[in-house]
Parts: structure tokens; C-alpha cells; sequence
């Protein structure tokens, strides 16, 4: 196995970790976890283009560590039952994020190519800031001493809110846009993540 993969394996392994770190309260250490995750995504592409190291399973599997990640962050969320983070945002981009895993896995099976559209990396920018924010924002408050909800909180909250707001429509363009070219397509490159 070569460094991108190794890395990309590794963020695999911190999407469970920040998870089990959101529902035992350790909202700091899921922050500092999340952010290592996140910088391991730029480094193993980098990196596996740098060396000529692109392989067929990184391209497979660098997209599912980054939903695995996102998506294990977004469950404990709710968990926390944080008053800006709504049931119907998370099940919108978990609903996309399995179908276009789904997907994938047929393309990579069939042989074919498969490229990340534009629409697929703003969908994916704007989900880990989504994420990154919300995690900033509760290790802020938790060590102030406040609380998710607090009346002091409400506007930084409302912009969180609109955040996710942000990466939901982002997940829903991405995956329209992946359904239209697919029905365009007979054959090609998917372009979708």
C-alpha cells in the first residue's frame, strides 16, 4: 500500500473515531480529530499525483472515506440534538451520498472511468466546512461553558444553520447533476462523487 492510500485508509478510520467521540462528549478532541481527517484528504491527492501513484483504489476509496467521515459526523450530530443540525438535511445527503456510492461502484465494475464533477467538489467543499464550523463552534461554547442553544448563541447558530442549508442544496445539485448526465450518457466518464 502507498502513502495516498495509507492516508486515505486513515480517514476511514477517523470517521468512527470522531463519531464515538461526539457521543462520549469529547467534542474537542472530534474537532482536532476531524481536522486532521480533512487535511489527510488534500495530502493524499497530492501526494498520489506528485509520485504518479494514482490507483484504482484510491479512486474508489478516497470519496467513501470523505462521506464516511461527513456522514458519521452528521449522525452524532444529531445524537447531540444540536438546534441548528435538522434530521431532514442529514437524511438528504446521506440518501445522496449512498446512491452515488452506489453508483460509482457499478461504474468501477463495469470498467469504466469515473470523473468528480465540479458541482461534486464545491458539494464536498461545502460539507466540510459545514462540518468543520459546527465542531469549531460547539468546542468554542462547551469550553466557555455554554450550551448548544443558549440564547447568547443564536446568531452564530443561525449562520451554521444557513451553512448547512448551503451544503444541502450543494449535495442536491451535485446529485441532479449526476442523474441528468447520466441519462444523457450512454457511455463515458460519470461525473459525480
Amino acid at each position: 500500500m502507498n502513502w495516498p492510500n495509507g492516508l486515505t485508509v486513515a480517514r476511514m478510520i477517523m470517521g468512527p473515531i470522531v463519531l464515538v467521540c461526539l457521543l462520549t462528549g469529547s467534542v474537542r478532541l472530534a474537532f482536532y480529530i476531524f481536522v486532521i481527517a480533512t487535511l489527510t484528504d488534500i495530502g493524499d491527492g497530492y501526494l498520489a499525483r506528485r509520485s504518479n501513484n494514482v490507483t484504482e483504489f484510491g479512486k474508489l476509496m478516497d470519496p467513501l472515506a470523505d462521506k464516511i467521515l461527513v456522514c458519521l459526523v452528521l449522525v452524532g450530530f444529531l445524537f447531540m440534538r444540536l438546534p441548528f443540525i435538522s434530521l431532514w438535511m442529514v437524511a438528504i445527503i446521506v440518501a445522496r451520498e449512498l446512491l452515488i456510492l452506489g453508483c460509482r461502484t457499478g461504474v468501477f465494475r463495469s470498467g469504466e472511468g469515473f470523473v468528480t464533477s465540479k458541482a461534486a467538489k464545491w458539494k464536498t467543499a461545502a460539507q466540510m466546512v459545514w462540518v468543520s464550523s459546527s465542531l469549531l463552534y460547539l468546542t468554542i461554547i462547551y469550553t466557555l461553558g455554554l450550551s448548544p442553544g443558549d440564547p447568547s448563541c443564536r446568531v452564530v447558530e443561525r449562520v451554521l444553520w444557513g451553512l448547512g442549508v448551503v451544503a444541502v442544496v450543494l449535495t442536491v445539485i451535485s446529485g441532479v447533476d449526476y442523474l441528468v448526465w447520466s441519462r444523457k450518457s450512454a457511455a463515458g466518464a460519470p461525473e459525480a462523487e
